[in-house]
């Protein structure tokens, strides 16, 4: 059998695979996109050092640098940049868009070639509404039937995430083909990330789990940052589509903190990884400081949360690295997650940086990698659940253990108190009665040992007993009583025909023995206790009634209190009522007339 180390080893080498071939698979795709313009579109680039080059000046430069094709690799330039972009291959015959695959533009111009001169195009998120684009993921625009393919478009441009993009021509047919799956692929992203969102925050809610709220708080701004940085939202004509771009610096440091702080509550690095945890909290601290002065005092200052974010990345690496290595993490569902945040890192800031141009096939990949990351963190919070689950069903039963131990130990303290002094007065009437009246006599012994044995019987814990068992014991020890006082207590019973009804044990024969005790034997002459057990609609009544000689008004409320050297007291039983169904014991009374103890019984709380 292969051992747990191997096994988890094979886990984590056949998600690493996965996530290699799938990324292999998409970067074959990018490529052949990137290049499939390559012969039809050839591009050169200019340093506006100055930043103020007007369109003649830059038309009669020599120091454009050719590109290697129709992308650029810039990353986050400080000078403003200008483009030169050649048409190798054109036909007019047809609809033409110009598509430049980068949402985050900050600022550009376009200058398209006519027959006369230039037709100006502005977009970015700069512009806002203003912008000329057509509304489509990444800036687009139609090609006006006037234009000299014969001679260069100008393009400069100004972005914080850097100047990669890929510039291509399509025609109508690809165009609106190209609108629609991105649509549908950006839906359905967006539509899986919202229903995270939903379930677990209704979740988390119900359970009252704050690790589910701030997994919420984290898919949230996932989704924010992917609707800015896709561009996805100008396709849909949402009217803020402009204002959430020009502040994706900010989502961005939202994203952060939402990260920063699902970390510590997933791999609970206050008490795994306390240094870790150290850092995660001044990182805490310094995002929403960050977010304010980006708000409200500068943009720029948002270039700050960059560096802070990559320590969050860091953290998380340092954290996956020592979980997996002390093997205090093992769950294949957050190793998936941190191996998808890698690879989405590296890419997003191999764009940044410029190593790589940037394509709508990889702006989704990383929207893809987001949501397949959330949905393994999803995961492993359903292993929290189950973690939890088992947990409560292990405290359930250590519960009912502890339940049943605890009504082994109540019904032996209640068998314990039994007065000593019954059973030799019951003895010594057995004595005297074995010269006058054998069966008498052996018919006490009988009741006698009947008795004993139901007070005296450990190996019996059952929480509940059937009435009719209940008053099998007290007809033993009525029949004692009476033999010990002939002609002095008489008892009716008043019960139902046909009733079903289980009682805790023990519940009315005490009831029963105060009545004869405290009741009937302190009056001079005989007296009568009447048990009444009556099924009505919601429940059943009980009561233990005696004409004896009745209780004073201050002294019934002292008979529910717990007083020592009281033996099985109504405060026991009271209390015993209290735990099993929610009711209490009712005493009325009139000194002199006699005593009526009654409870209720729920139908709802019969077993």
């Amino acid at each position: 059998m292969r051992s747990e180390s191997t096994i988890f080893l094979m886990k984590i080498m056949t998600i690493f695979l996965s996530i290699s071939l799938c990324t292999a698979f998409v970067f074959v795709i990018y490529f052949q996109d990137a290049n499939k313009s390559k012969d039809d579109i050839s591009m050169e680039i200019l340093q506006d050092n100055s930043g103020n080059m007007t369109l003649s000046e830059v038309k009669v430069s020599d120091q454009f640098v050719a590109l290697p094709g129709n992308y650029s690799k810039v990353g986050y330039s400080p000078v403003r940049l200008w483009f030169k972009i050649k048409l190798n291959r054109y036909n007019a015959d047809e609809i033409n868009y110009l598509t430049i695959n980068n949402p985050l533009f900050e600022d550009v111009t376009i200058y398209l070639p006519t027959s006369n001169d230039y037709e100006i195009k502005h977009f970015g998120f700069a512009y806002k509404s203003n912008s000329d684009e057509i509304g489509y993921v990444y800036p687009a625009f139609k090609i006006p039937p006037h234009f000299d393919h014969n001679q260069y478009i100008y393009m400069t441009s100004k972005s914080l995430y850097g100047q990669n993009f890929i510039v291509q021509i399509v025609n109508d047919d690809l165009f609106r083909k190209t609108s629609m799956i991105n649509v549908l692929a950006g839906g359905i992203l967006f539509g899986v990330l919202a229903a995270l969102f939903f379930y677990h925050l209704i979740m988390g809610l119900a359970i009252k789990n704050k690790t589910f709220i701030k997994y919420c708080f984290f898919v949230f701004a996932t989704l924010l940052w992917n609707a800015a940085t896709t561009g996805l939202l100008n396709i849909t004509g949402f009217k803020y589509a402009y204002w959430i771009a020009d502040y994706s610096a900010g989502i961005g440091i939202l994203m952060s903190l939402a990260i920063a702080i699902f970390m510590r509550a997933i791999f609970q690095t206050q008490t795994r990884f306390p240094k870790i945890d150290f850092c995660l909290k001044l990182l805490i601290v310094y995002f929403p400081i960050n977010l304010l002065l980006f708000l409200f005092v500068s943009k720029e200052l948002g270039a700050f949360s960059a560096g802070a974010s990559s320590v969050v990345y860091v953290l998380y690496f340092m954290i996956m690295f020592k979980g997996i290595r002390y093997k205090i993490i093992r769950s294949p569902q957050l190793i998936t997650a941190w191996l998808l945040c890698i690879v989405s890192i590296i890419l997003f800031y191999l764009m940044v940086f410029g190593l790589l141009p940037q394509s709508y096939i990889m702006i989704y990949y990383l929207f893809f990698l987001s949501c397949v990351s959330a949905i393994a963190f999803a995961l492993s919070l359903a292993e929290i659940i189950n973690d939890l689950n088992e947990e409560k069903q292990r405290n359930q039963i250590l519960f009912e253990n502890s339940e049943i131990q605890a009504r082994q130990f109540e019904l032996a303290f209640i068998r314990a108190q039994m007065d000593p002094h019954f059973v030799h007065n019951t003895l010594n009437v057995i004595e005297g009665v074995i010269a006058e009246n054998k069966e008498k006599a052996g018919s006490l012994v009988n009741d006698l040992s009947h008795y004993l044995r139901n007070i005296f019987d450990y190996s019996n814990s059952e929480r509940y007993i059937s009435i009719h068992e209940e008053l099998d014991a007290v007809k033993f020890y009525v029949r004692i009583e009476q033999a010990r006082f002939p002609d002095k207590i008489f008892v009716n019973y008043e019960i139902d025909p046909g009733i079903q009804l289980k009682v805790p044990r023990m519940v009315i024969q005490p009831l029963v023995e105060n009545a004869i005790k405290h009741g009937i034997r302190k009056r001079k002459i005989a007296g009568t206790v009447t048990i009444r057990v009556k099924e009505l609609e919601q429940g059943y009544f009980i009561a233990v009634e005696d004409d004896g000689v009745g209780i004073e008004d201050a002294d019934k409320y002292k008979l529910l209190e717990y007083s020592p050297n009281k033996g099985i007291g109504l405060a026991s039983i009271n209390a015993r009522l209290k735990a099993e169904y929610g009711t209490q014991l009712q005493i009325v009374s009139e000194k002199g007339k006699g005593t009526a103890v009654r409870f209720d019984v729920p139908i709802k709380e019969q077993p």
